[in-house]
């Protein structure tokens, strides 16, 4: 009878070199099948450990990996890479501090090794900066590139924090001299783009968003960047396409756009609620459970806090101010958190005036978290949303009971980690509840505040001022260049070849874009000398500027918002086109609280039709005109009083909701009689 022989069992060294062959070819499974084989002859064997440690790194698996490099090390003290590998793996589950004594130590180990000291440093600079203290941070990346100026993780890791804390121009050399050094660094890129943005570089800007497209053209966020950069020039070559591949990427689920850049070219309620939804799933996750939970005071005055970046000369608080200064201060504490500066303009020394401000724009999210808290803030608003200098991330830790979405970004967050949002009946209708992760709530006007004490100044008070014709007809739109689609621009055109003489004022003082869009003209047949540009001046300025024209003439599907009421107060009657989402409904929701509906068509064909009987019918325009000035102040759009009480209605049912242990709910604000 025949016994069959035992299968000798492989040695360490063979199952090692086998473990070493699969992860070579990716063979990850089979790779850490080999090493358990390996460990279970041999339990303590620090280089099976240390290979199973680093697969498992690999696969992000990092709170395991800390474990069974832990061991490792216990066998291996003296191993400087297996300090490193450790060091990665427990930075991967937030221990930032334990993972520097780590790169320390593989430093001390191996003095020699550049490799070793250059990711300390680095490792080193990004913990300083997650703790908030960002100018250590910033000494630590400095050093990386001095001791290895030719690593483009330094100059990368140094560029992307100068972007964040100096001005745009100190980070682009250490960007552009990443680039030089590895120009396939795709992250690179874009932040370099977006420096370049910042700067107002903008034709630079599409040149590098549109290699970072065509080098890796499913990255997140690349097409909608390029979008929103070619639009903020007017440059719409290759625009249609462009806005194809957002709208099936969206629709697919993919993470494509940015939801501030997407209002501006797509009108569906539907796509920028699923845009919003992916976009926040993916950056601003719901981390309540980092904080303890708190409640709403039970009793008391209630406390909102207002959070933004922009409580100075900018349109939010152009908005706002009056607001701030009416609120009720027997029934409310108000305090605003500034994630923006102090610009010393007049508008900044009335909010001073108004509220208590609480600076967080060095704080991290955690310890501008406990600042909210410290002041036990029943309701958190956040001004910004997805536009300007915003702190969403602050919101997702919860750190007010009641959280709510307002002014700043018109439409959803799309994310669980907001309560609320303040509109109106116009600018969402009751129909599209649905495309809201917030929950609605209705003011019984117009959702935007207004300022009354905005000054119009005497000057300009003549049109050769401005350079513009005393005797033509004058139509203007003084709207952000990028918030101008094409199809919108074929209709002024047709319009300024119908009224003879008649030009359009456009708001730009971006060379590339006058050109751009004098260009745009000449294509379609209109002299470009047609179009006069005006650019920024002081809001007093701006509304004397407007007094000048005849006639504002709306976007689609991105309306005039702040620019909107201002040509009202002005003044100037306002043509609008009621769109299908939140951003394309303003007009018609400021238009209605003024007292002239008849300015709200509802198609293209209609708008145009209207624009040119007012711009050829003189008493038409010249009645409308009356009307307006004669029913401004009394119009409920600026009828600021009664606009805080209905707005402090809503933050009082709010806080009743969570006092009674309701879930957030929409409901209706009942108009004071």
């Amino acid at each position: 009878m025949n016994v069959p022989l035992a299968t000798p069992a492989l040695s360490p060294d063979t199952l090692l070199a086998r473990a070493a062959a699969h992860q070579q070819a990716g063979r990850w499974a089979e790779a850490v099948a080999a090493l358990h084989a390996l460990l279970a002859q041999s339990p303590g064997h620090p280089q099976a450990l240390h290979r199973l440690g680093t697969l498992l790194l690999l696969q992000t698996r990092n709170a395991d990996a800390v474990a069974v490099l832990q061991v490792a090390l216990t066998l291996a003290p003296g191993q400087a890479g297996l300090h490193v590998d450790l060091a990665q793996a427990l930075r991967g589950v937030g221990e930032g501090a334990e993972a520097a004594t780590h790169f320390d130590r593989a430093c001390a180990l191996a003095p020699d090794n550049r490799d070793f000291a250059l990711v300390a440093l680095l490792h080193r600079g990004t913990w300083l900066e997650e703790m908030g203290r960002s100018e250590d941070a910033l000494a630590c990346f400095e050093r990386a590139t001095m001791e290895h100026p030719e690593s483009a993780d330094a100059w990368a890791t140094l560029g992307t924090v100068l972007a964040h804390l100096k001005p745009p121009e100190q980070a682009a050399p250490a960007l552009q001299r990443a680039l030089q050094l590895d120009p396939s660094r795709t992250e690179v890129i874009e932040r370099y783009a977006l420096v370049l943005q910042d700067m107002r570089r903008h034709e630079d800007a599409v040149l590098v968003f549109e290699r970072l497209f065509q080098l890796e053209p499913q990255r997140p966020l690349a097409a909608g960047r390029l979008m929103h950069s070619k639009m903020l020039i007017a440059d719409w070559t290759s625009l249609d396409r462009l806005q194809r591949h957002i709208e099936t990427g969206i629709a697919q689920g993919r993470l494509v756009s940015e939801p501030f850049g997407l209002q501006a070219c797509c009108d569906s309620p539907a796509l920028l609620h699923k845009a919003a939804c992916d976009h926040g799933a993916r950056f601003f996750p719901d981390r309540s459970s980092t904080l303890p939970p708190v409640q709403v005071g039970r009793s008391g005055k209630i406390r909102v806090g207002y959070v933004a970046g922009e409580f100075r000369n900018q349109a939010t608080s152009v908005l706002l101010t009056e607001v701030l200064e009416l609120h009720d201060r027997e029934r409310f504490e108000i305090v605003a958190f500034d994630n923006g500066w102090d610009d010393g303009s007049r508008l900044r020394r009335r909010i001073e005036a108004a509220v208590d401000i609480v600076p967080i724009r060095g704080l991290s999210n955690a310890d501008a978290a406990q600042r909210i808290r410290e002041r036990g803030i029943d309701i958190l608003v956040n001004l910004n949303g997805h536009f300007g200098l915003a702190r969403t991330q602050l919101f997702a830790m919860r750190p007010a009971p009641v959280q709510v979405n307002y002014l700043g970004f018109p439409g959803t967050l799309g994310v669980p980690h907001t309560d609320y949002i303040v509109a109106d009946r116009v600018v969402i209708p009751q129909a599209d509840r649905v495309h809201y992760a917030e929950q609605v709530v209705y003011l019984p006007h117009c959702y935007q505040p207004n300022d009354r004490q905005r000054e119009i100044a005497a000057e300009p008070s003549r049109r050769a001022q401005v350079g513009l014709p005393q005797d033509a007809f004058v139509f203007c739109c003084m709207n952000n260049v990028y918030k101008i689609v094409p199809a919108q621009f074929d209709v002024w055109m047709r319009l300024l070849k119908q009224v003879p003489g008649s030009v359009l004022m456009l708001y730009s003082n971006l060379p590339e874009a006058q050109a751009n869009l004098r260009h745009e003209a000449q294509a379609r047949g209109v002299d470009g000398a047609r179009l006069v540009f005006g650019g920024p001046l002081d809001v007093a300025a701006h509304l004397a500027r407007l007094r000048l024209a005849d006639l504002f003439l709306d976007t689609l599907p991105y309306n005039a918002h702040t620019t909107g009421s201002d040509a009202l107060w002005a003044g100037l009657p306002v043509l609008t086109c009621l769109g299908a989402a939140f951003p394309g409904r303003v007009g018609a929701s400021l238009l209605q609280a003024v007292g002239l509906p008849e300015l709200v068509t509802h198609s293209m064909a209609q708008y145009e039709a209207l624009a040119l009987r007012l711009a050829t019918e003189p008493g038409l325009l010249s009645g409308i005109r009356t009307r307006l000035a004669a029913s401004l102040r009394g119009s409920k759009l600026f009828d600021t009083p009664a606009y805080t009480r209905h707005l402090e209605a809503a933050y009082a049912q709010m806080v009743q909701r969570a006092r009674s242990g309701l879930a957030a709910a929409s409901f209706a604000v009942d108009a004071l009689a």
